[in-house]
């Protein structure tokens, strides 16, 4: 979409802001994030995502309609603090997605919603040697049909894609790999119908690089050419384990790749090709995952990791990553990812979606660059203010869309429930866990 320039002469404002002593930068886009995992902070993370899933699926399984709304909400407050005006949240509770979506429509925010599609769990595609009384307990709980799943995707576009110009809904297959070619199909038909982006996690471990091209002839990779998803709505995450031919074919094709630093380390994933992506061309952004396999909600942080991890492995110091390429990340790239009315950048015909920092603070006692400072200093301690769409959600620190302080007391009344509801299927989970870990012990001999 191109903006179109505004009349002047028919504005005039309902607020002049006195910006004195404060940096004005473009709200930032949360490119992958899941946000059920924002009450499972403290929870398993010294784990590789093969043992790690088995837990974060455990817990998720416990959550209630009024558990996700506090999470998006915690989510949402911790975002916003951050000045992050928009997110894609990958969100894997299909039959919850309504709370999710009326709780986004509480806070504000700009969000594209990719409920995750799958019907291949990893122990088939990985073809675990389970014993029967476990296989049993994991083939209780059936995925939704193909039909099933098309008809649940149709009616949640008629009620919420585009409300309000800030919800969007995307196609969100879980990974190609948890698919089948029915389920990818599905995707790119609904894609084509509605005009909906699609978001996947895509090849985020050895394991799943390895098993991909076992079963697919040419990759996975190929394979989503095969099926006519690589196109300009398809964003995929991670994008850890993928060779030189595979990232031509992504740029080619316009695929946009978000870099997740923080969860890639944390769950010892590997790091991703960055510098090959930048020197070829394939548009980037960046998310912060789950709060249960990642840190904190702030992209000032996940761009500094993001600025840094790579240097140590890439000797050409010309060719690092700058800061204005990982303010590109997360303002501007973000943005076109989600879609919608444009974003990430303060130009006339953009939504004002503005995030406002102090700089009477220790990060700006000094100035000299400021795209610098905001990618390797700035912490989120300095944002003051937050505007999405021309609308205060934040001023002078407190958020005005809904009551933080009430959020987080419901949050911690319902911590032990979550806990009592999560003993059996931890329990599940512990029962796998030697079958699993056995499993990638031997992967990795």
């Amino acid at each position: 979409m191109i903006p179109q320039p505004y009349d002047e002469s028919s504005l005039q404002a309902e607020e002049a802001v006195d910006g004195e002593g404060m940096i004005v930068m473009p709200g930032m886009t949360n490119a992958h994030y899941h946000s059920y995992s924002n009450l499972l902070k403290g929870t398993e993370n010294a784990l590789p995502l093969e043992l790690w899933s088995l837990y974060t699926v455990a817990y998720g399984h416990s959550l209630t309609e009024e558990d996700i709304e506090l999470a998006v909400l915690l989510g949402a407050a911790e975002m916003i603090r951050s000045g992050v005006t928009g997110c894609i949240d990958h969100f894997p509770h299909l039959p919850k997605v309504d709370a999710a979506l009326k709780a986004y429509e509480q806070s504000k925010m700009h969000v594209s919603v990719a409920p995750m599609l799958h019907d291949i769990p990893d122990h088939r595609f990985l073809q675990l040697d389970l014993p029967p009384h476990l296989m049993e307990k994991l083939e209780t709980s059936q995925p939704k049909t193909i039909e099933e799943m098309k008809e649940f995707y149709i009616h949640l576009v008629y009620d919420w894609h585009e409300k309000k110009g800030r919800i969007r809904i995307m196609a969100g297959p879980n990974a190609p790999q948890r698919c089948s070619t029915e389920a990818l199909k599905l995707c790119k038909e609904l894609s084509e119908r509605f005009d909906l982006q699609v978001h996947t996690h895509l090849l985020e471990t050895k394991i799943q690089e390895s098993y991909s091209r076992r079963f697919y002839k040419n990759g996975l990779v190929y394979e989503l050419d095969q099926l006519g998803l690589l196109n300009d709505r398809l964003s995929v995450a991670h994008a850890v384990w993928l060779n030189s031919d595979e990232i031509d074919l992504l740029k080619d094709r316009g695929v946009f790749v978000i870099h997740n630093p923080a969860s890639n380390m944390m769950l010892g994933s590997g790091r991703a090709p960055i510098h090959d992506y930048l020197e070829k061309g394939v548009p980037l952004a960046l998310g912060t995952d789950a709060s249960n396999c990642g840190t904190a909600h702030s992209l000032f942080e996940t761009m500094r990791l993001g600025a840094m991890i790579h240097r140590s492995s890439q000797p050409d110091f010309e060719t690092w990553a700058t800061p204005y390429q990982m303010l590109e990340m997360v303002c501007g790239n973000g943005a076109k990812i989600i879609g919608g009315s444009p974003r990430g950048r303060i130009e006339s015909g953009y939504d004002a979606d503005l995030v406002f920092l102090n700089k009477t603070t220790t990060t700006w006692a000094s100035d000299h660059h400021i795209p610098s400072q905001l990618v390797f200093h700035e912490t989120g301690q300095s944002v003051d203010s937050v505007m999405i769409k021309g609308e205060w959600v934040m001023r002078n620190n407190q958020i005005l869309s809904f009551d933080e302080y009430h959020v987080i007391q419901r949050a911690q009344h319902r911590s032990q429930k979550i806990a009592e509801n999560s003993t059996s299927s931890l329990a599940l989970a512990d029962e796998l866990k030697p079958h699993v870990k056995a499993f990638y012990n031997q992967f990795y001999k």
